[in-house]
Order: C-alpha cells, then sequence, then structure tokens
C-alpha cells in the first residue's frame, strides 16, 4: 500500500540478484543443501508489469546425522584436573570402544554446547556456530592453535552426506597442539589515546592463559568505546614456545564535534542550541584535551519557552576503579512549566555522583548529591495561594540513590529486554537547605519483537511519592508529580492531569501536582519505510495530592476521578539530525476540567523518558 511511496514492487535487476542469494539461504536455513535455482523466466503481460518465473530444484532436507571427533598431535585431549587426573592423559589410558577416557570426555563436552544435536536441522549457519563453540572450548584454555578460520589452523569439519538417508555426517578432526601463555600484551596504532585507556579494558594480563574468549570480550569492549574505527586482536609468536604476544592494533578515529541545531516540541515549543561533546576527553592535556577516556560535553540552548546552559564531565575509572565519577553544571530557565503562564521557573546548581557497575554490566548502582538554587520568579498576581507561597529564591541540597538493571539491546530503538530503575532522593534533613522532603521512585520498560520483522512491542509503567520531613512544610510544588503531554498522557496538555487550584478572579486554574503517582503505557510500532515508522499507543495514570494516598484531588473544585487514559496513534521519522516523534492523543476517560478533544505532541526520540 505504500509502494507509491517507498519504490517497492518496480523491478531492478541489482536487487533481483540479491533476492536470489535470500532466496538461498532461506531454503538453506531449512536444511535444503543441495537446493539450487535453475532457470529464471521473464514475462511481460502488459508493458507495465512482468511476471518472474523462479524455476527451483530443492532437493531434500538433510539433517545431522553421526557427529564423530577424531584427535591427532602428540597428546591426548586436555581435560580439567577435577575431571581425571592429570590434565593431559597418558596415550596408555585404558580404551572403551576404541576411544581413550580424554577422548570420551572431550566429545561429552562439545556435545553439550552444540547447536546441532544429531537428528537436528543441519544448517550452514548452524554448523558456523558449532565451530566457534569447539573455538572457545579450546580456546579458553589456552589452545589457541585449534582455529577453522584460520587456513593454519588446526580445526577441520568433513561434511559427509548420505542423500538415502537425508543426513549429513560431521565429522571434526582437531589437533589441539600446545598450551598457550600471554608473554606480554603489545597495543599499536594509538596515537592520540593513552595506553593505560585501553588495557584497563582487557580481560587478560601476562602471564595467563592465553583465552581466547576472554580476548574476544576484550576486543569488544575496545570497540565499545567508540574511539577506534577498528580493533584486532591476534597472538604473536616469541622465542619461547608456548608463550605468544597479544598484539591490540587499533585505528583511532575523530571523537569531537560540534553539534548546530533547532526543534520544536509540543511542550517547550521552538528551541535552538549549540554543542560540544568529546568522548575521549583528557582534562590535564591542554590544549588538545584528548587521550584520557573522559567524557565532556558543553551545550547552550535558547528558545521561545527555555534557557539552559549546561557542562557535564564524567571520568569513568574514577581512583583507577570502573568508578565513573560525574560533575554537572547547570542554569535552566523554563517558562513553560505553567498552563496560564503564571511563573517562570530558574534552576542552577551542581550535580556530583559516583556510579558503577555491580556485579554485572546489566546491574547500575548510583549515588549522587545536587547542591541547587530554584527561583520562581516573574510570578503574576492572579497566581493561586501555593504559587505565591514558593515565590522567590529556595537552596536544595538533594543527596539521591538509584539501583537500575539494564538488558536492553539498544538504547535507541530496542526490541528485547527491558530497564528497570528504583530511585530516591533525600533533600534537607541532616543535609541542610530551606527544604525538608524526600522522593521515592520505581520506573520499567519491557520491549518485545513483534508479529513482523522490525516490529516492536513497548510496555512500561512507573510510580512514585513523595513526602515532607516535616509537619509543618509541604513539597514545594516545583517538586511534586505531574502528567500529561509528550512523555507521559498524550491525550491531554502538559501536566494537565493531576490536582489544580483556581486561580484568582478567574474560572482558569493552575496545576498543583500531587505527592502519589502513577502511570503506564504500551506501544506497538512497525516500519514503514527505513526512516519511517508507524505506532499506536495507550496511556492511562493519574495523580494524588496526598503522600501515599490514592484519594482523588480536586480541579475547580471537582474530583479529579481515580484515572485518565488515551489511545492514538503516532509517527517516527529518523533524520540526520535525530529521531523525531509526532503522536496524535485521543482522551478515552477525561477527568473534570480537562479537554475531551485529540491533542497533537511533538518530540524527539523513537521511545519516550522512562
Amino acid at each position: 500500500m505504500f509502494s507509491w511511496l517507498t519504490g517497492g514492487g518496480v523491478y531492478k535487476e541489482d536487487q533481483f540478484e540479491e533476492d536470489r542469494e535470500k532466496l538461498n539461504e532461506f531454503y538453506r536455513d531449512k536444511g535444503y543443501i543441495d537446493f539450487e535455482i535453475k532457470d529464471v523466466q521473464l514475462e511481460r503481460p502488459t508493458p507495465r508489469t512482468m511476471i518472474v518465473k523462479i524455476n527451483v530444484n530443492e532437493g531434500q532436507p538433510y539433517k545431522v546425522g553421526q557427529v564423530t571427533f577424531s584427535f591427532a598431535g602428540p597428546n591426548p585431549p586436555f581435560f580439567p584436573s577435577n575431571a581425571v587426573s592429570p590434565t593431559f592423559v597418558p596415550p596408555s589410558l585404558p580404551k572403551k570402544g576404541g576411544t581413550n577416557r580424554a577422548e570420551l570426555y572431550a566429545q561429552r563436552q562439545l556435545n553439550r554446547d552444540f547447536k546441532m544435536k544429531e537428528g537436528s536441522t543441519f544448517t550452514p549457519s548452524g554448523l558456523s556456530k558449532d565451530t566457534t563453540a569447539v573455538e572457545d572450548y579450546y580456546g579458553s584454555k589456552g589452545f589457541i592453535d585449534v582455529s577453522a578460520s584460520n587456513p593454519n589452523g588446526n580445526l577441520r569439519v568433513a561434511k559427509i552426506p548420505n542423500t538415502e538417508k537425508g543426513t549429513m555426517d560431521l565429522q571434526y578432526k582437531i589437533d589441539e597442539g600446545q598450551k598457550s601463555y600471554i608473554e606480554k600484551i603489545e597495543i599499536r596504532g594509538n596515537t592520540k589515546t593513552k595506553d593505560r585507556v585501553l588495557r584497563r579494558e582487557l580481560a587478560v594480563a601476562p602471564g595467563e592463559t592465553f583465552d581466547m574468549v576472554r580476548v574476544k570480550v576484550s576486543k569488544a569492549r575496545l570497540e565499545g568505546l567508540q574511539y577506534f574505527e577498528k580493533v584486532e586482536a591476534r597472538p604473536e609468536p616469541t622465542d619461547i614456545p608456548n608463550r605468544k604476544n597479544l598484539v591490540i592494533g587499533v585505528e583511532e578515529k575523530s571523537t569531537g564535534s560540534v553539534s548546530l541545531g533547532a526543534g520544536f516540541s509540543s511542550v517547550d515549543s521552538v528551541v535552538g542550541y549549540v554543542e560540544y561533546t568529546q568522548g575521549n576527553f583528557d582534562l590535564a592535556n591542554p590544549p588538545l584535551f584528548t587521550g584520557a577516556g573522559q567524557k565532556f560535553r558543553a551545550r547552550v540552548q535558547i528558545g521561545t519557552q527555555r534557557q539552559d546552559y549546561t557542562i557535564s564531565f564524567v571520568e569513568p575509572w574514577f581512583t583507577g576503579r570502573k568508578l565513573a565519577l560525574g560533575v554537572d553544571l547547570y542554569k535552566r530557565t523554563l517558562s513553560y512549566q505553567s498552563l496560564e503562564s503564571l511563573y517562570d521557573e530558574d534552576r542552577s546548581g551542581i550535580r556530583l555522583s559516583l556510579t558503577r557497575a555491580l556485579g554485572s554490566d546489566f546491574l547500575i548502582g548510583s549515588l549522587s548529591y545536587t547542591i541547587e538554587d530554584v527561583g520562581i520568579v516573574s510570578v503574576s498576581s492572579n497566581a493561586p495561594t501555593f504559587i505565591h507561597n514558593e515565590a522567590g529564591h529556595s537552596l536544595l541540597s538533594k543527596v539521591g540513590a538509584s539501583l537500575a538493571f539494564d538488558t536492553r539491546n539498544n538504547t535507541t530503538l530496542p526490541n528485547k529486554g527491558q530497564r528497570t530503575e528504583l530511585f530516591t532522593e533525600l533533600v534537607g534533613g541532616p543535609f541542610g537547605g530551606d527544604k525538608n522532603f524526600y522522593k521515592v521512585e520505581l520506573k520499567s520498560a519491557w520491549y518485545f519483537k513483534g508479529f513482523m520483522e522490525g516490529d516492536v512491542l513497548e510496555m512500561a509503567g512507573r510510580v512514585g511519592v513523595a513526602d515532607s520531613l516535616k509537619n509543618s512544610e509541604n513539597v514545594p510544588f516545583y517538586e511534586r508529580y505531574y502528567l500529561g503531554g509528550l512523555y507521559s498522557l498524550r491525550g491531554f496538555r502538559y501536566r494537565e492531569i493531576g490536582p489544580s487550584e483556581t486561580l484568582f478572579n478567574s474560572t482558569s486554574t493552575e496545576p498543583s501536582g500531587g505527592d502519589t503517582y502513577w502511570f503506564a503505557t504500551a506501544e506497538y510500532s512497525t516500519p514503514i519505510i527505513e526512516r519511517l515508522r508507524f505506532a499506536v499507543f495507550y496511556d492511562i495514570g493519574m495523580v494524588y495530592p496526598g503522600s501515599y494516598s490514592f484519594e482523588p484531588g480536586l480541579t475547580g473544585g471537582q474530583p479529579t476521578g481515580s484515572y485518565a487514559d488515551n489511545w492514538g496513534i503516532g509517527l517516527r521519522l529518523n533524520l540526520p539530525i535525530g529521531p523525531l516523534r509526532l503522536d496524535y492523543g485521543i482522551p478515552i476517560t477525561s477527568p473534570p476540567g480537562t479537554g475531551k478533544s485529540g491533542r497533537f505532541q511533538f518530540g524527539v526520540g523513537y521511545t519516550r523518558e522512562f
């Protein structure tokens, strides 16, 4: 239906050649190893249409037959000392069925790790994975010569087809060679990046067994730094037979950028910005300031409804440990926080944080301290009392802690995994400042593959509570919870959902926020063309005035209701300047004082902020 936009359905010779190969791969992945395309006929029933006839010979699907191993070399296969002692079993060991105990152990271990068992469908991709399993099995113990990808490697796989039975017997021929150890690690090609930045990412060290699995992990870590165009890790012979050097070769790329841009959203209107980022920053290396693996960002953002000035610095290995120290300095002036333009909100401060992985790369813990000046300025005379009570400047001293579990396969457009975070913040109390309260919030987002290729289902929810530390004080309205707008209930105006108060000498209302809230959403998106996605969504949630209470508040003297919800449709457009989103939300349950018609929401990002 979108062929007029995508160009799909038009015959193109080069694309058809790609489709022929895709057809070959499809059949081979189903076990049809003898599949071949016999002939292609192009017929033209009309001047504008074509019939493509592909004549094929499918052959028969193959199953995995007998999987056997043969071992060569002066030593029998290795196995751990806790299985049979010593590690290398002499050839004189008693044999069982013509195979010594070491060979039986190796076969049992390798068969356990194989993806294709006897009787499974035989596929080239499955064979490749099983061959890699053999390489990893031996490579993890230092037998790095066992490799099928290396022309001189000591691993060969013989494929023996049996057309009568429809099976493919596999014979793995292995010569483990000599166990290797790492003599030293040499790093080459890094002209800007300091050696220690690379070495601290390595999972191996000199003197250890030459573990090829951990070498692969090391290579992946270096690639993940995004400092290099290319990373390679290879063994290099030395004068000592069983010792090899590990050579890490890198090709550096530019890690700094300056960007200019402008944007528009339904929350903060028109915004222009200039930003400088350096992903391989070095505070102690003027004037280049590169090479130590630190992160630096400076951003100025000016718009009709906001002004932002931000400087951020991250040292990922603080005190020589994998402990990230973050420093953020910021100043913001926000004019869109009030629906009726009753005040401006100024925030300026500094935030210090420490973040590290706890036991695994998926579990992240963080501690932070923020000292912040909050100003409620340019207050209108007809603003409600709760705004006048907070007019002027207040000093907030915040200590925060969070624990996050993140298994997403992608941070931009994930289709697998989840992110769950528990966040708590203590303001004032023993840490001083003008306000005294605390907040606790739990957020979780889960991602799943959809029915068709490229489809994504996102399901998310969050709940939070804030409460004063002193009975005589309230949580200030600018630290309370609100719902409505692009990042929550998309069928309503920004901050429209929840308790509100009537303006002086007016029938209009201004959101006053709440101390308890909950929110949930589900969104299903599908690609239309390469850079465009279509989405359908449902949102539900509510904000309540009291702490740990789900009693509805008031809007213009009327109860807000127990919840609000909406459904809608949207577009996700991936432009060179970044992903943009356009949503149209339609209210289902509308609390008193809120709109009942649909609303457009504009913003940035494939997925919403959670």
